[in-house]
Protein backbone atom coordinates (compact mmCIF):
# COMPACT_ATOMS: atom_id res chain seq x y z
CA UNK A 1 0.00 0.00 0.00
CA UNK A 2 0.82 3.64 -0.65
CA UNK A 3 1.48 5.76 2.52
CA UNK A 4 -1.99 7.97 3.04
CA UNK A 5 0.17 9.86 5.74
CA UNK A 6 4.07 10.11 5.79
CA UNK A 7 5.70 12.23 8.71
CA UNK A 8 9.42 12.85 8.56
CA UNK A 9 11.22 14.61 11.72
CA UNK A 10 8.14 16.25 13.45
CA UNK A 11 8.97 18.43 16.11
CA UNK A 12 6.96 19.90 18.29
CA UNK A 13 6.72 22.23 21.45
CA UNK A 14 4.61 24.03 23.71
CA UNK A 15 6.10 27.18 24.46
CA UNK A 16 9.68 26.67 25.07
CA UNK A 17 9.59 23.21 26.22
CA UNK A 18 9.67 20.75 23.43
CA UNK A 19 7.28 17.37 23.44
CA UNK A 20 8.71 16.15 19.96
CA UNK A 21 12.18 15.25 18.88
CA UNK A 22 12.10 14.61 14.93
CA UNK A 23 9.55 11.86 14.77
CA UNK A 24 8.82 9.78 11.77
CA UNK A 25 5.92 7.59 11.28
CA UNK A 26 3.33 7.22 8.34
CA UNK A 27 -0.25 5.65 7.66
CA UNK A 28 -0.78 3.50 5.00
CA UNK A 29 -4.05 4.49 2.34
CA UNK A 30 -6.81 2.27 3.98
CA UNK A 31 -4.58 1.05 6.84
CA UNK A 32 -5.02 1.69 10.66
CA UNK A 33 -1.82 2.69 12.47
CA UNK A 34 -1.53 3.01 16.83
CA UNK A 35 0.87 5.11 18.42
CA UNK A 36 1.39 3.69 21.31
CA UNK A 37 3.35 4.86 24.45
CA UNK A 38 2.84 5.94 28.40
CA UNK A 39 1.51 8.60 29.56
CA UNK A 40 3.35 12.29 28.80
CA UNK A 41 5.38 10.09 26.29
CA UNK A 42 4.15 12.45 23.54
CA UNK A 43 1.33 10.28 21.86
CA UNK A 44 -1.56 13.65 21.88
CA UNK A 45 1.10 15.92 20.95
CA UNK A 46 1.60 14.28 17.74
CA UNK A 47 -1.94 14.03 17.07
CA UNK A 48 -2.33 17.64 17.51
CA UNK A 49 0.93 18.49 15.69
CA UNK A 50 -0.43 16.77 12.90
CA UNK A 51 -3.88 18.90 13.14
CA UNK A 52 -1.13 22.46 13.01
CA UNK A 53 -2.90 22.90 16.80
CA UNK A 54 0.51 23.39 18.04
CA UNK A 55 3.99 24.78 16.86
CA UNK A 56 5.82 21.94 15.19
CA UNK A 57 8.60 21.84 12.64
CA UNK A 58 9.46 19.03 10.01
CA UNK A 59 7.44 17.37 7.26
CA UNK A 60 3.94 16.11 7.08
CA UNK A 61 2.29 14.52 3.37
CA UNK A 62 -1.09 13.97 3.40
CA UNK A 63 -2.22 12.17 -0.13
CA UNK A 64 0.38 14.07 -2.07
CA UNK A 65 0.11 17.84 -0.06
CA UNK A 66 2.25 19.42 2.12
CA UNK A 67 0.17 20.61 5.24
CA UNK A 68 2.84 20.72 7.70
CA UNK A 69 2.35 25.08 7.43
CA UNK A 70 -1.54 24.40 6.52
CA UNK A 71 -3.88 26.05 9.53
CA UNK A 72 -6.39 23.77 11.08
CA UNK A 73 -9.32 24.33 9.25
CA UNK A 74 -7.43 24.07 5.91
CA UNK A 75 -6.42 20.37 6.89
CA UNK A 76 -9.79 19.48 8.00
CA UNK A 77 -11.15 20.39 4.54
CA UNK A 78 -8.52 17.96 3.08
CA UNK A 79 -9.83 15.35 4.96
CA UNK A 80 -8.70 14.64 7.80
CA UNK A 81 -10.78 14.43 11.29
CA UNK A 82 -9.47 14.71 15.04
CA UNK A 83 -11.42 12.76 17.45
CA UNK A 84 -9.46 14.41 20.80
CA UNK A 85 -9.62 13.47 24.32
CA UNK A 86 -12.32 13.76 26.07
CA UNK A 87 -14.74 13.86 23.13
CA UNK A 88 -15.04 17.58 22.40
CA UNK A 89 -18.95 17.40 21.88
CA UNK A 90 -21.01 20.39 21.94
CA UNK A 91 -22.47 19.74 25.20
CA UNK A 92 -25.50 22.36 24.91
CA UNK A 93 -26.76 21.19 21.30
CA UNK A 94 -28.50 18.05 20.25
CA UNK A 95 -27.31 15.14 19.03
CA UNK A 96 -28.42 16.07 15.30
CA UNK A 97 -26.68 19.44 15.80
CA UNK A 98 -23.34 17.91 17.12
CA UNK A 99 -23.30 16.08 13.36
CA UNK A 100 -24.40 19.46 11.31
CA UNK A 101 -21.10 20.96 12.94
CA UNK A 102 -18.91 18.20 11.80
CA UNK A 103 -19.85 19.02 8.13
CA UNK A 104 -19.11 22.41 8.69
CA UNK A 105 -16.16 22.65 6.63
CA UNK A 106 -17.87 20.68 3.53
CA UNK A 107 -18.18 22.56 0.73
CA UNK A 108 -21.68 20.63 -0.80
CA UNK A 109 -24.40 20.55 1.52
CA UNK A 110 -26.81 18.36 -0.20
CA UNK A 111 -25.42 15.15 0.67
CA UNK A 112 -25.48 16.32 4.13
CA UNK A 113 -28.50 14.68 5.58
CA UNK A 114 -27.72 11.90 3.81
CA UNK A 115 -24.26 11.40 5.42
CA UNK A 116 -26.74 11.70 9.04
CA UNK A 117 -28.53 8.65 8.37
CA UNK A 118 -24.94 7.56 7.24
CA UNK A 119 -23.78 8.24 10.56
CA UNK A 120 -27.32 6.55 12.12
CA UNK A 121 -26.52 3.66 10.42
CA UNK A 122 -23.04 3.09 12.21
CA UNK A 123 -24.53 4.27 15.72
CA UNK A 124 -28.45 4.03 15.75
CA UNK A 125 -28.52 5.01 19.20
CA UNK A 126 -27.83 7.93 18.42
CA UNK A 127 -30.71 8.27 16.56
CA UNK A 128 -32.73 7.03 18.98
CA UNK A 129 -31.18 10.36 20.91
CA UNK A 130 -31.26 12.79 17.71
CA UNK A 131 -33.15 15.37 19.76
CA UNK A 132 -31.40 14.95 22.66
CA UNK A 133 -28.45 17.31 24.59
CA UNK A 134 -25.17 16.24 24.14
CA UNK A 135 -24.60 16.54 27.28
CA UNK A 136 -26.90 14.71 28.65
CA UNK A 137 -25.69 11.14 27.00
CA UNK A 138 -23.95 8.71 28.98
CA UNK A 139 -20.08 8.91 28.33
CA UNK A 140 -20.33 5.97 25.63
CA UNK A 141 -22.83 7.68 23.99
CA UNK A 142 -20.53 10.64 23.88
CA UNK A 143 -17.77 9.25 22.66
CA UNK A 144 -19.78 7.41 19.49
CA UNK A 145 -21.24 10.86 18.63
CA UNK A 146 -17.26 11.98 18.64
CA UNK A 147 -16.75 9.88 16.23
CA UNK A 148 -19.61 9.75 14.17
CA UNK A 149 -19.19 13.74 14.19
CA UNK A 150 -15.89 12.86 12.79
CA UNK A 151 -17.33 10.79 10.24
CA UNK A 152 -19.63 13.76 9.10
CA UNK A 153 -16.84 15.41 7.79
CA UNK A 154 -16.07 12.50 5.02
CA UNK A 155 -12.59 11.85 5.86
CA UNK A 156 -10.04 9.91 3.90
CA UNK A 157 -8.16 10.11 7.77
CA UNK A 158 -9.30 9.89 11.09
CA UNK A 159 -7.29 10.92 14.31
CA UNK A 160 -8.41 8.84 17.82
CA UNK A 161 -7.59 9.73 21.03
CA UNK A 162 -7.70 7.15 23.71
CA UNK A 163 -11.58 6.45 22.42
CA UNK A 164 -11.64 3.74 24.72
CA UNK A 165 -11.08 5.81 28.02
CA UNK A 166 -13.57 6.39 30.45
CA UNK A 167 -15.69 3.57 29.18
CA UNK A 168 -17.28 0.39 29.98
CA UNK A 169 -15.97 -2.99 28.50
CA UNK A 170 -19.26 -3.29 26.27
CA UNK A 171 -19.27 0.06 25.23
CA UNK A 172 -15.43 -0.80 24.00
CA UNK A 173 -15.91 -3.50 22.31
CA UNK A 174 -19.29 -2.14 20.49
CA UNK A 175 -17.01 1.36 19.56
CA UNK A 176 -13.93 -0.29 18.21
CA UNK A 177 -16.31 -3.09 16.79
CA UNK A 178 -17.72 -0.04 14.59
CA UNK A 179 -14.29 1.42 13.78
CA UNK A 180 -13.26 -1.60 12.52
CA UNK A 181 -16.31 -1.59 9.90
CA UNK A 182 -15.56 2.12 8.74
CA UNK A 183 -12.24 1.42 7.65
CA UNK A 184 -12.62 -1.76 6.00
CA UNK A 185 -15.97 -1.07 4.59
CA UNK A 186 -14.96 2.86 3.86
CA UNK A 187 -11.74 2.54 3.49
CA UNK A 188 -10.99 5.65 6.16
CA UNK A 189 -7.54 5.71 7.26
CA UNK A 190 -7.17 5.81 11.26
CA UNK A 191 -3.97 7.40 13.48
CA UNK A 192 -5.52 5.42 16.66
CA UNK A 193 -3.56 6.47 19.91
CA UNK A 194 -4.70 4.38 22.75
CA UNK A 195 -3.47 4.11 26.45
CA UNK A 196 -4.47 0.15 25.87
CA UNK A 197 -2.39 -1.51 23.61
CA UNK A 198 -3.72 -4.96 23.35
CA UNK A 199 -6.85 -3.29 22.24
CA UNK A 200 -5.24 -1.14 19.73
CA UNK A 201 -2.98 -3.85 18.30
CA UNK A 202 -6.36 -5.73 17.26
CA UNK A 203 -7.31 -2.85 15.10
CA UNK A 204 -4.14 -2.17 13.78
CA UNK A 205 -1.74 -3.18 10.87
CA UNK A 206 1.30 -1.58 12.07
CA UNK A 207 2.09 -0.03 14.98
CA UNK A 208 5.00 2.62 16.57
CA UNK A 209 5.64 2.85 19.91
CA UNK A 210 6.56 6.50 21.26
CA UNK A 211 8.76 7.02 24.25
CA UNK A 212 9.83 10.69 25.47
CA UNK A 213 9.18 12.46 22.25
CA UNK A 214 10.88 10.03 20.05
CA UNK A 215 9.89 6.79 18.31
CA UNK A 216 11.45 3.95 19.85
CA UNK A 217 10.86 1.08 17.52
CA UNK A 218 7.94 0.51 15.05
CA UNK A 219 6.58 -2.35 12.64
CA UNK A 220 3.96 -4.81 11.92
CA UNK A 221 1.77 -5.92 14.47
CA UNK A 222 3.09 -9.27 14.48
CA UNK A 223 6.74 -7.62 14.96
CA UNK A 224 5.45 -5.34 17.64
CA UNK A 225 3.50 -8.43 19.81
CA UNK A 226 6.64 -11.07 18.90
CA UNK A 227 8.83 -8.62 20.97
CA UNK A 228 9.37 -9.68 24.12
CA UNK A 229 10.21 -6.42 26.01
CA UNK A 230 7.60 -4.30 24.20
CA UNK A 231 5.14 -7.11 25.55
CA UNK A 232 6.22 -6.75 29.31
CA UNK A 233 6.47 -3.19 29.64
CA UNK A 234 3.14 -1.95 27.41
CA UNK A 235 1.02 -4.88 26.68
CA UNK A 236 1.73 -7.00 30.64
CA UNK A 237 2.33 -10.12 29.15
Amino acid sequence: MTALLNVTKLSASYGDFRVLHGIDLTVERGGVTALLGANGAGKTTTLRALCGMIKHSGDVVFDGVDIARCATEDIARLGIAHVPEGRGTFIALTVEENLRCGAMTRKGRASIDDDIERAYHWFPRLKERCGQQAGTLSGGEQQMLAVARALMLRPKLMLLDEPSFGLAPIIVSELFSILRKVNEQEGVGMLIVEQNAALALELARQAFLIETGRILISGSVTEIRDNESIRAAYLGY
